[in-house]
Parts: structure tokens; sequence; C-alpha cells
């Protein structure tokens, strides 16, 4: 059993005023607290990095990784977009987890890959671990392959029934994690690449609102197409990539919005510093925990003497 929210809720003083309105409309589940921005990216700088990468890495780096990297790292610089909204209260998530949503070939649906402590993860890292779960996941030996046929062999009455209670708690309450299902609840956020092959050229894309409550952002890749864009005032052919965030206006507004977009449109455009990044927060991590084992002996030694 896991807990992925923090025990206390952010206090109401730290919430703007419009936040609230939505969160404590009447009515909420008919009103659109939904805000969705789409952008652009100079796409050049990634495809050298992934050249870069796939010439020495062991492991096939593709956008996606780089795209879940990306995402944990502009998470890292505005945490307060880590959170999801639990009755009329807002939680913030203890860790910074990912989900990526990907096409299983074994029976044609999308199924979700979650990295944990994404931050932290060096490109590599992810990349093995999302190739290894697409791999279990085509010979059907997952674990978490057994709950999703037992949750299909439900009958009609007894799936709603399940997943109209299951909702109802998730939405009232802050539940911990019991098994292998409810572990995605401890991400808020599903990353969605489809940059796949022969993927027509995207101009708008809207990303539905599941019916789980813990996913406050949704962060999709379209696919890269040539362009005449301007460099140094001069028009030139170059690559470009539309990129699209839905979030959830109970949590952020449209200028914490913009600026988490701009971060990660940044990191996307210049990935090479990201694997530093990771090493960083991993690092801080180790010293924190040395931090928190010295005040304990310290606090045992005092108490000894």
């Amino acid at each position: 059993m896991k807990w992925p929210l923090k025990s206390s809720p952010v206090p109401r003083d730290q919430l703007p005023l419009y936040n609230l309105m939505y969160l404590h409309a009447p009515g909420i589940e008919n009103a659109d607290s939904t805000i969705l921005w789409g952008t652009e990216i100079d796409a050049t700088g990634l495809q050298d990095w992934l050249d870069v990468c796939r010439s020495d890495s062991p492991v096939l780096i593709s956008t996606s990784h780089v795209l879940l990297q990306a995402t944990a790292q502009a998470l890292a610089q505005h945490p307060h977009l880590n959170r999801r909204v639990v009755g009329r209260r807002v939680f913030a998530f203890r860790n910074i987890n990912l989900r990526l949503a990907f096409q299983n070939p074994a029976h044609g649906g999308v199924d979700v890959v979650l990295v944990r402590s994404a931050e932290k993860c060096s490109l590599q890292q992810i990349a093995s671990l999302v190739w290894k779960t697409l791999l279990l996941a085509h010979r059907g030996g997952a674990d978490i392959e057994r709950d999703r046929r037992r949750m299909r062999s439900l009958p009609s009455w007894g799936f709603h029934w399940l997943l109209a209670l299951y909702r109802w708690l998730d939405r009232h309450w802050a539940l911990p994690t019991v098994g292998r299902l409810d572990d995605l609840r401890c991400s808020a956020v599903l990353v969605n690449d489809l940059s796949f092959r022969n993927a027509p050229p995207m101009r708008c894309y809207k990303p539905t609102r599941f019916p789980d409550e813990s996913i406050s952002i949704n962060i999709t890749l379209g696919p890269m197409e040539e362009k005449v864009v301007v460099r140094d005032g001069q028009p030139v052919a170059g690559t470009v990539a539309p990129l699209f965030v839905r979030v959830d206006h109970r949590i952020i507004d449209a200028y914490q919005l913009g600026r988490f977009l701009a971060t990660l449109r940044e990191l996307l455009q210049h990935p090479a510093q990201m694997d530093a990044l990771a090493a960083t927060h991993k690092l801080s991590t180790a010293e924190s925990s040395m931090q928190r084992t010295d005040a304990s002996l310290g606090d045992r030694s005092r108490k000894t003497a």
C-alpha cells in the first residue's frame, strides 16, 4: 500500500481566487474547467540530439523518451502543477511520476506505462524502462495483464457499478494505491507522443477528460513536418512539431500554464541539458536523505545521553 498524495492539502490561501471559484462551483460536473494551450517547437535540435543518443546509447532512444524526460524536468521547475483535486481540496503528489500512453500490439488497444521519480532518471534509464514494459506487454507477460483480463471479463453491469464506486471514492478521499491497476493514480500527468510513422500533420488536438480525476495534465506531441521558419531574420526550411498541453483550471491558471509550457518547449528544443538536470535532482535527493539520517542519529544520541 502506497500513499501517492501528501497527507495535507494545499492551504486555501495559496490557491488563487479564480481557481477556488472553479473548485467550489456548484455543478462542477457540468462546468468546463479545462485549459488547452497549443504551440510549436523547433524540432531541429531534438532531431540532432536523437541522432547523437542513438549512436552512443545501448538502447534505442525515441521521441517519447525525450518527451518524458522534458516533462519531468519541467514539472521539477514548476512543482505547483504536480497536483490533483480531491473533493473540494487540492493535494500535491509526493513524487514526480509520469504516465505514457502507448498502443499495445498484442490487442491493438492503448495501455499505459508508469515512470516513477522521472526527474531523477537519465534518458537511457527512461528508455530502458519503457522498452522493457513494451516488450512485456507485447508478449502478454506483464503481471498487470492478468488484472486487465479480469476487469474485461466482468459483466457490463458489474463493470459499471465497480467503476462508479471506485470513481466516487477516488473523487472524495485521498486514497492509497493497493493494486497494480490503481497504481497509475500516483501520477498527475499523461504523456502522448503522436509523432508515429505516417501520422498526418496535426493542426488541432483536444485531449479528452479521463474519468480518473488524478490526471490533471495531458501533454501531447504531434508529428514533425517541414515548414518555412524565420532564423536570424531570414526564412529557411526547418522542422517543427506541434505541442499541446491540457490542464485543470481548478489547479492552475493560464499564466502558470504559459510559463510551464515555455519551459517544456525550451527543454525539447535544447534536450542536451536534461541529463545534467536529472543528475542534480538525484544528488539533491541523496543529500537530503543523508541529512535526515544524520538528524535522526543525532536525536538518538541525545536521547541516549
